[in-house]
């Protein structure tokens, strides 16, 4: 299954993850790569081949863990080559306005999107981004 936060038909997926551990035990930064799949409205896209640093990715999953529990407000995942984005910002009551933006490689398609959901839609979400 896919690390998905789905809330009124809007969605953010994260799919094909894929780390290196050889890569990443070799010093290199490009050690993981993942799709990211967005509906936002009546608007929906998808950008391939984001690249990150596993142990970044560690430090983002635990930066979520502490935005659900209030210990935070904002969190980013910036991947490292083209420069999707993906922001979680959650008010004092739990609810998260999750905004971005994903483009293709080439830099002709930008999908810019935002949408509401709550810190109990993050729960399953992180639960499987752990199992990545």
């Amino acid at each position: 299954m896919n690390p998905r936060i789905e809330d009124r038909g809007n969605y953010i997926e994260i799919v094909d993850f894929y780390h290196s551990l050889d890569d990443e035990r070799a010093g290199n930064l490009y050690n993981c790569s993942f799709d990211i799949r967005v509906r936002s409205g009546g608007f929906s896209g998808r950008t391939d081949g984001c690249e990150y640093d596993y142990k970044e990715w560690k430090r983002f999953i635990e930066s979520l863990e502490q935005l659900i529990s209030f210990e935070i407000k904002k969190v980013s995942l910036i991947e490292i080559c083209v420069g999707n984005h993906i922001e979680f910002v959650c008010d004092r009551t739990g609810h998260i306005i999750i905004s971005g933006e994903i483009g293709s490689d080439a830099g002709s398609h930008f999908l810019k999107f935002e949408f509401r959901t709550d810190q109990t839609a993050l729960q399953p979400f992180i639960r499987e981004l752990k199992k990545l």
